[in-house]
């Protein structure tokens, strides 16, 4: 399995159009067949500060999902809306669960 984190400060007065874009991102990514979760979170004692956690089941998912239309759009909005370049990490899970 595959675990992508991201981290994005969003301008307080950009976080009004920054939460559709995101839970669009959310609901289309969970509908991907190689998601297994995707959430996202804003910090409460940061407002703007959002974190990204998603779950896919293998690379091939992953790559996938990076080529979908709606993802590269999100991405390129995050990056307009955020006060700082957003920065993203994959990690493959090495002990699997159970």
């Amino acid at each position: 399995m595959i675990v992508i984190t991201g981290t994005a400060k969003i301008a307080d007065e950009n976080r009004a159009a920054f939460k559709p874009v995101a839970e669009r991102q959310v609901t289309l990514s969970r509908a991907e067949p190689g998601n297994v979760s995707y959430s996202y979170y804003e910090d409460q004692m940061a407002p703007g500060r959002f974190f990204f956690y998603e779950e896919w089941k293998d690379r091939a998912a992953v790559d996938f999902h990076f080529t979908q239309a709606y993802c590269l759009e999100f991405i390129e909005a995050a990056r307009k809306l955020a006060e700082t370049p957003p920065e993203i990490s994959i990690r493959e899970v090495m002990v699997k669960e159970g």
